[in-house]
């Protein structure tokens, strides 16, 4: 594995061990998924209530954005590759931790609308596939929205 390669997976298993502490301290049982689990990087349970959810995270450090999975040749598929709430984690140069929390919901909403008006832009030559991707700051007011994730 190059030195690449192994940066980008421990920073997403860095943002996947942050966000199982945060679920302990808000009382839930989190458990990471073996890599090889599609779409799904933690089970969570409630002991108290007996709810389960199961939640996507994607991380970054020092990145403004995040890619999705899809190109937009594959932007049908939206509904399909979004299956559950995602946890968006944000490392910024200093290591300072933001957490975005969405719903399923949210989250195809806002990929669509803002996929929309990327693709939609006026310009000189036509667009080539791009990978679809979500920005920091238009996650801003999904920040610490923790509970979405049990709704």
């Amino acid at each position: 594995m190059s030195k690449k390669n192994l940066n980008k997976h421990l920073i997403g298993l860095t943002g996947e061990y942050f966000v199982a502490g945060m679920m302990s301290l808000k009382g839930w049982v989190a458990s990471l998924t073996l890599k090889n689990y599609p779409s799904v990087d933690i089970f969570g349970l409630n002991p108290e209530t007996d709810k389960t959810v199961n939640i996507q995270v994607k991380s970054t450090k020092d990145k403004k954005d995040y890619q999705i999975g899809l190109k937009r040749s594959q932007r049908n598929l939206i509904h399909e590759k979004i299956t559950c709430p995602f946890v968006f984690v944000h490392i910024d140069k200093l290591n300072n931790i933001r957490y975005f929390i969405l719903t399923k919901k949210e989250l195809t909403d806002l990929v669509e609308l803002k996929d929309d008006e990327y693709y939609n832009r006026p310009r000189k030559a036509p667009l080539k596939d791009y990978p679809i991707s979500v920005h920091v700051v238009d996650l801003k007011e999904f920040e610490d929205n923790w509970e979405s994730i049990w709704k």
